[in-house]
């Protein structure tokens, strides 16, 4: 019961009342989804005079990487995953192919964690080079893979309502489920969470939860949607919806299903989503595309520079992405995810190293460390992908670019003022004091969060130089 501080009763009703009705929503959220990602496909190339109010291209631009991206991610916070659950047209169509569909099992392989790290990996990288963000085909074939594979999950693995897309593979949702350990509603046993035998597993397909949760033993809201399915309106039955304090469930992680491809989902992500930002605005991504491609051209490889399958890169806007293209801005984001990772990761372990007296407790302290970066990770994907939102603020509407500098700039010191307190809860939770180890520890966090800071700079307060792709996606130069 450590969660349990306030229930609300109201919420629950509302759940009760309407959730027979959710799906005629998910289906209002669908056509509108299919609108926004085929009507750009018909519609006239935008010219520097139009905005979201004259072209349909702007608009689903705007409304895709301006606002639905960050709104989900921020909403999470406050609401769990009521996007998952309610809105989204995606798992939705996901559950209702799987009532005609062939209803197999799960194997092995669909359950493992790491499709979070994986498809996150993946998504991110094919965002870049099909420029999602301002190629309308880039997007249409993104959407369409993803719909596809939720199409065939669905298909293959759904069982009496289940959402087993949501649950194992969504690239979306996995990020929420991470962001929904900052939650302040959680939906939670009434009678509490029961100690589970070892004979009871966590998850069992086919019941209530279109999740999976074998719900008497649920102590996590990483897999919950927030979809109502298990809320009773009796007084001691079933699962209620509970007002907790912000970041409760990370404070806590130990006891709430900590899970390692989150962990490194956490440590990567800043780098690998700052690498899909810093290869469009900085001068050495240039000077390094210079560099290797000489030596390919130097060693006669030159198949390397030919146009890329428009499956996986932009043919659109000018840009004609080459195989090496593809491959460069691969390696680039990946290297930025590894290479900050793995400084994440050593600053964390040495925090962790001090804060224990008994080696065997270092894994745990550093878990809970980790888990508490949580809002620094999210804030770098809210900054790398809704800098359309500012785009249009200031192009369409004249909001001043000091204005939009500092609004970016305060939402990243917010991030890591936020995950600073926590961090520093936890070491004074655990040393117990503030002495020298306390300080010392408490170091090792503010170098991350100086090393996440410069990071995300040039994204924050503007840049001296600008790629000629990066003009075209701001209007600034138009493309022949």
């Amino acid at each position: 019961m450590r969660f349990l501080t306030y229930r609300l009763h109201w919420a629950e009703q509302l759940f009760i009342k309407y959730r027979k009705h959710l799906k005629y929503i998910q289906l209002a959220m669908f056509f509108a989804f299919l609108y926004l990602v085929i009507a750009p496909l018909f519609s006239t190339r935008p010219t520097f005079d139009d905005t979201i109010l004259t072209s349909t291209i702007l608009l689903s631009q705007f409304l895709f990487w301006g606002l639905w991206y960050g709104a989900c991610l921020f909403s999470v916070i406050i609401f769990g995953r009521l996007w998952c659950g309610a809105l989204c047209p995606l798992g939705a169509l996901s559950e209702w192919v799987g009532l005609i569909g062939l209803k197999k099992p799960l194997p092995k392989w669909v359950q493992w964690d790491g499709w979070l790290v994986i498809l996150f990996t993946v998504v991110t990288i094919l965002g870049q080079t099909m420029d999602v963000r301002d190629d309308a085909w880039g997007l249409a074939k993104l959407f369409l893979y993803i719909f596809s594979l939720a199409i065939i999950v669905g298909y293959l693995f759904g069982q009496h309502g289940g959402r087993p897309w949501c649950r194992y593979f969504c690239p979306i949702g996995k990020i929420l489920g991470v962001v929904s350990r900052l939650s302040i509603i959680n939906f939670m046993p009434n009678n509490g969470v029961k100690e589970k035998p070892a004979s009871q597993p966590s998850y069992i397909q086919g019941r209530l939860c279109p999740t999976d949760y074998n719900l008497p033993y649920k102590n996590s809201s990483n897999n919950c949607i927030t979809c109502g399915a298990c809320v009773s309106d009796k007084k001691k039955a079933g699962l209620g919806i509970y007002l907790q304090k912000p970041a409760q469930e990370a404070k806590y992680i130990l006891l709430n299903q900590p899970n390692k491809y989150e962990i490194l989902f956490i440590l990567i992500s800043p780098g690998l989503a700052a690498g899909g930002f810093l290869w469009l605005i900085l001068h050495q991504y240039q000077v390094l595309r210079d560099s290797v491609g000489g030596w390919f051209m130097a060693h006669n490889i030159f198949s390397i520079f030919n146009q890329a399958s428009s499956f996986i890169s932009s043919q659109a806007w000018n840009q004609h992405f080459t195989w090496f293209d593809v491959g460069l801005i691969t390696s680039y984001m990946l290297g930025y995810g590894i290479i900050v990772g793995i400084l994440s990761a050593l600053l964390l372990a040495a925090s962790a190293w001090l804060v224990v007296e008994r080696k065997h407790n270092f894994k745990k302290a550093f878990i809970l460390l980790t888990y508490q970066c949580i809002p620094i990770a999210i804030l770098s994907i809210v900054i790398g992908l809704c800098g359309k939102f500012f785009e249009v603020m200031h192009h369409d509407f004249g909001l001043s670019l000091k204005i939009a500098a500092m609004i970016k700039f305060s939402l990243l010191l917010g991030s890591m003022l936020w995950s600073l307190w926590l961090t520093a809860t936890v070491i004074f939770g655990l040393i117990r004091q503030i002495n020298l180890r306390f300080c010392l520890s408490l170091t090792f966090i503010l170098l991350y969060i100086a090393m996440i800071f410069y990071l995300w700079w040039p994204a924050t307060l503007g840049h001296a130089y600008m790629s000629e792709v990066e003009k075209i996606r701001q209007h600034i130069v138009i493309p022949k």
